[in-house]
């Protein structure tokens, strides 16, 4: 797998991205037109980008038939490129299984791939200083009426973004003791007296108090979705959905109602640990906590992701920020919705407890963990004296932390945690709702009149689907529809019947009198757990 992380021809991009070995945008979109041509997947799209770049679908099916599917997206903010990485090669994986153990996945299972939905970020930032969370389109982050008038400065040159330091008796950092060049802030319970004050490498162009806050970047399309959606809040937006890239990937999901489980690569995390029931959220009117019985499959779910994925470390909490996409595929769309980085900082000393680290992040922490027991180029940088004209007089340095190797390794750090999540991805469709019909039972109550009874059984590990659908009206919800000639009629029952979620290893047994003789078509199921029809001759 290392050779496919790194068998691409680069068009001379930023530092940062050279450093990290991922592939120019050329290249990228090359790579997925080349998945498509495997015979088990066909590429569609979804839609465009605000600016005009095609949204890929790369669907690995075995035909064109409606089964159950799982959806895996990424690529939704643009400072994670590392996700669209760990999306293609999970493709790759998967295609490249053993014939036999791919087919029978596919036998009643699709899974499709959408692993770049915001295609403007990724082909900007290949040629950024700094990294962008979103699309092309210009927006005011800072609301101060101007666009861009606050880019970022690499002010020492080195072709990347960074930290800045100033030295100050106001300062609350001080240099770690352990990790060169990281800044941690001063233990006062250990006496310690803070040397510097913090920023982001910039210059306060507006003079507004910030620095580099209002450049080239767009909406973050992870922040632009209907559940929680921060209004007037940097990158969200003029409104939710108002973004095309948010309208494809809505309209896809309900245009595909088949799609039972979503998972996400992006930048937070309800895998390595599995939500939690809050049920005063969750008896509001306005839902805000997973409902009990779908609580109970995120703990299913969460297990069977840390087996997965337990040779790659323990995974860092990351809460659900406000209009991102996988809250809303579950609160909004009604469906199973996880998400993960696919990486995270991991080294042999990274669970050992420091007492002494200050105050500092302990995801911080173990990032400097992480670099330096890899011996990580270009992560963390030597600090270098500039001259600044928000601070003269005083004494700034440029360095530290990296901001884009945080959630974005080194390629060649991609392969192990692919595999790892090729192993889940193939588990958790393994886990999918399956039903099983029992042939229906005809009884001849005399006088044309029969009983007709069907028993379905869920032999799958998940629900049809999660209990929150039954509360969203647009949901397809579990049916079985009776159709009679028109020399039969019912007794008792109905034509078409809702039922709700059908959980796992749950049976649900349906019965009709009809009057009648002759053929009797019925069709039973749901679009994410499958649908069968089944003759009856009376």
């Amino acid at each position: 797998m290392k050779r496919y992380f790194l068998a691409f021809t680069f068009l001379i991009p930023a530092l940062g991205w050279c450093q990290l070995n991922y592939p120019a945008y050329k290249d990228l979109t090359g790579e997925i037109q080349r998945l498509s041509s495997s015979a088990h997947v066909q590429k569609a799209s979804i839609g465009k980008s605000f600016g005009g770049e095609d949204i890929p679908v790369l669907k690995i099916q075995q035909s064109t038939t409606t089964k159950p599917t799982l959806l895996i997206v990424a690529g939704i903010d643009g400072r994670h490129p590392a996700g669209t990485l760990q999306a293609l090669q999970v493709t790759k994986n998967l295609i490249n299984l053993p014939q036999d153990s791919l087919n029978k996945i596919l036998a009643d299972k699709s899974i499709w791939i959408v692993p770049l939905l915001n295609p403007d970020a990724y082909k900007r930032n290949v040629a950024s200083v700094a990294w962008a969370s979103g699309n092309a389109r210009a927006i005011d982050n800072d609301r101060d009426g101007r666009l861009d008038e606050d880019p970022v400065r690499d002010l020492n040159q080195d072709g990347v973004i960074s930290q800045m330091r100033v030295k100050s008796l106001a300062g609350t950092y001080v240099n770690h003791k352990d990790y060169a060049n990281y800044l941690v802030e001063a233990d006062i319970l250990e006496g310690e007296t803070g040397m510097y004050t913090l920023y982001k490498e910039g210059v306060d162009t507006d003079k507004d108090g910030f620095y580099g806050e209002d450049g080239d970047g767009g909406v973050n399309i992870d922040r632009n979705f209907t559940y929680t959606y921060p209004a007037f809040t940097p990158e969200s937006g003029e409104y939710a959905a108002s973004e095309p890239e948010t309208r494809a990937i809505v309209d896809f999901l309900f245009d595909n109602p088949q799609i039972a489980t979503v998972l996400h690569f992006g930048l937070q995390n309800n895998l390595s640990e599995p939500e939690k029931l809050d049920q005063r959220k969750a008896s509001e009117r306005i839902v805000g906590s997973w409902l009990a019985s779908d609580v109970e499959v995120s703990k299913y779910v969460s297990h069977l992701y840390g087996k997965t994925t337990k040779s790659l470390g323990p995974a860092p909490k990351a809460e659900a920020s406000a209009g991102n996409f996988s809250s809303t595929a579950y609160y909004h769309v009604g469906k199973f919705s996880f998400v993960t980085p696919g990486w995270w900082p991991h080294s042999a000393d990274s669970t050992k407890r420091d007492n002494k680290t200050g105050n500092g992040k302990e995801a911080d922490l173990k990032f400097a963990q992480w670099v330096q027991a890899n011996n990580v180029q270009g992560a963390i940088l030597p600090w270098t004296k500039v001259n600044h004209p928000d601070f003269p007089n005083q004494e700034v340095e440029v360095g530290g932390i990296v901001e884009v190797f945080r959630n974005n390794p080194p390629a060649s750090f991609l392969e192990a945690p692919a595999q790892a999540h090729t192993d889940f991805v193939v588990n958790l469709v393994k886990s999918m709702a399956t039903l099983s019909f029992d042939k229906p039972v005809v009884t001849n109550l005399g006088e044309d009149v029969y009983r007709i009874e069907l028993n379905v059984v869920n032999t799958g590990l998940l629900p049809t689907y999660p209990e929150i659908a039954d509360r969203i009206k647009h949901v397809s919800k579990f049916k079985t529809v009776c159709e009679l000639r028109s020399s039969q009629q019912f007794l008792s029952g109905k034509r078409l019947q809702l039922y709700p979620t059908l959980g796992a290893g749950k049976s649900l047994k349906v019965s009709w009198l009809v009057k009648g003789k002759g053929k009797v078509s019925i069709v039973a199921g749901c679009p994410t757990a499958g649908e069968k029809t089944i003759e009856v001759t009376l």
